[in-house]
């Protein structure tokens, strides 16, 4: 196993269980971009929620998250070519990369999940564990994603 370290967040520890769930999917994305054989993603989902102490209510939401993401990657990566103008995906870095790869799975493809809410949690998870700059960042690139055909159809709308 690689040496690469998994960023870990300073957030409040009253967070909901679907916060906790997007930190555990994000944390094991950027490991998976790093580490993890693509074989074996499922077996190393589990331990890497057992050793984050991932609650019981957080599994199911973070699991889905973590693998619809990389199901989808192919996709993803080429929305995140589209809206990252001037960067080519090799030069973002893993945390933003994994943050964006997340936010644009649960954009697509969490319909239950209102699109506002998504680039809340999005943004306030870069906040934890990006740069200064990460939060506009990734801002910058969901924001035109949530508007995409795709990420609008049968979506739940957001709350006003």
């Amino acid at each position: 196993m690689s040496s690469t370290p998994i960023p870990t967040s300073g957030r409040n520890p009253h967070i909901t269980p679907r916060q906790k769930a997007r930190e555990i999917a994000f944390q094991f994305l950027y490991r998976y971009d790093h580490e993890v054989p693509a074989s074996q993603v499922f077996d190393e989902f589990t331990k890497h929620a057992e050793h984050f102490d991932c609650p019981p209510e957080s599994f199911d939401f973070a699991a889905r998250l973590a693998e619809t993401t990389i199901k989808q990657l192919t996709m993803i990566d080429e929305m995140i070519q589209k809206y990252a103008q001037n960067w080519r995906l090799e030069r973002i870095g893993a945390v933003d990369k994994s943050i964006l790869r997340m936010g644009i799975a649960e954009l697509l493809f969490f319909k239950d999940v209102p699109a506002s809410v998504t680039l809340n949690e999005l943004v306030e998870l870069s906040k934890d564990f990006g740069e200064a700059e990460t939060p506009a960042f990734i801002n910058g690139i969901l924001d035109p994603v949530s508007r995409e055909p795709l990420a609008l159809a049968g979506k739940v709308p957001s709350a006003t």
